[in-house]
């Protein structure tokens, strides 16, 4: 007798699960081959750079191939339209051809990618027209505009700007949507519409043929800091009075940690800009990234993988909190050395931060699968 009729509960994943996990291995490979590419420009000598394929293109990795193919993904599975998982299909693409050495054919995938997600969020505005998704459209639509910046051979301040650009503005708008049921008071309204306004007209700056002007930049940095200014003072995660267990907890514990590592990234950024240095020097880019970003990753991926994968998710246990720790102590490390100019720091820093992102990996399997 089977399992099911038995009335016994079936163990693992459920089957529509299982294709989840099968088309987010390219999602995987993504990040894991950025790892390496990142490891190996940073200093550790993983393998010959001849057979790492992803060093040149260990940013255009982790944001479309990673980070794009799991936004397009998670908002296909809200949306429950096969059309929208073009999306992600074309990520995977994307992927395979960076892996395969052809960044060109990669770089087309991508951009379609893009603009798939951008007619995903046209339909669900048209649908129900909200603030917080047309933020998520417009991170989208920089996406794709990064992307052709990138196809187009222009400096790697202006992709680099609007690729980051295009994870900021998603979880901006993400986290309003998580918390669209909460009334904002006009001012943070307003503010809220103030925010995306100055870093998108930052990108428009960027994008400009006088984009090497420090101004530029110091701009796009002083948005990030506003960003993370109104999300500290608004964001329900940073609500002191609400008593918070389990993963809530560690999600606001890790949004908290995020906000703040944006906010320093931000004003060191701005002091750079002061200075005449590039808005793409390696110190507040890397704070914003791995600091912000991934605090962000650490905090809503045990909220939103049990609801995309259909399965529960036991309770945190006492190491669940380690891999944000473990990235804390990576990134901290990594401003010191991009500081001071020490490739030995930068090298331990970078190590920290990859065990982090494989720490939590297996933190969220094991969980999931109890």
């Amino acid at each position: 007798m089977k399992r099911a009729e038995a009335g016994m509960p079936s163990r693992g994943f459920p089957r529509a699960s299982i294709l989840v996990l099968v088309i987010a291995l390219a999602a995987g490979a993504a990040m894991l081959s950025g790892l390496a590419g990142g490891l190996v420009r940073i200093g550790w000598p993983l393998l010959p750079e001849h057979f790492v394929a992803p060093v040149a293109l260990h940013s255009a990795l982790m944001v479309c191939g990673f980070f794009g193919f799991g936004i397009a993904l998670e908002r296909a599975a809200a949306l429950k339209n096969p059309i929208a998982f073009a999306a992600p299909a074309l990520a995977a693409c994307g992927t395979v051809a960076a892996l395969a050495l052809q960044p060109g054919l990669a770089g087309i995938f991508w951009l379609l990618a893009a603009l798939a997600l951008v007619a995903v969020y046209a339909e669900v505005l048209r649908r129900a027209p909200e603030l917080h998704t047309a933020v998520e459209a417009a991170g989208a639509l920089v996406w794709a505009g990064g992307t052709l910046w990138w196809l187009l051979a222009r400096p790697f301040s202006v992709v680099v700007a609007w690729w980051a650009a295009f994870l900021v503005l998603t979880i901006f708008g993400e986290r309003r949507e998580l918390a669209r049921f909460v009334p904002l008071s006009e001012k943070a309204r307003r503010g809220y519409i103030a925010m995306v306004v100055v870093q998108v007209g930052a990108l428009v700056v960027l994008a400009v043929p006088w984009h090497e002007h420090p101004i530029a930049g110091g701009l796009w940095w002083l948005s990030m800091s506003l960003f993370s200014g109104w999300l500290l003072r608004y964001d329900l995660a940073c609500r002191p009075k609400v008593h918070r267990f389990g993963w809530a907890l560690h999600t606001a514990r890790s949004l908290r940690l995020g906000y703040t590592w944006m906010m320093l990234a931000g004003l060191w950024g701005v002091v750079n800009a002061l200075r005449g240095m590039p808005l793409d020097s390696p110190g507040p880019l890397h704070m914003l990234l791995l600091g912000f970003v991934f605090s962000m990753v650490f905090g809503h991926a045990p909220i939103m993988l049990p609801a995309l994968l259909r399965t529960p998710i036991s309770p945190p246990g006492p190491f669940a909190f380690v891999p944000v720790g473990l990235m804390t102590l990576g990134v901290t490390l990594r401003a010191v050395g991009d500081a001071i100019g020490s490739s030995g720091v930068r090298a331990g820093a970078g190590a920290l931060q990859a065990a982090a992102i494989l720490t939590f990996a297996f933190t969220m399997i094991r969980h999931l699968r109890r």
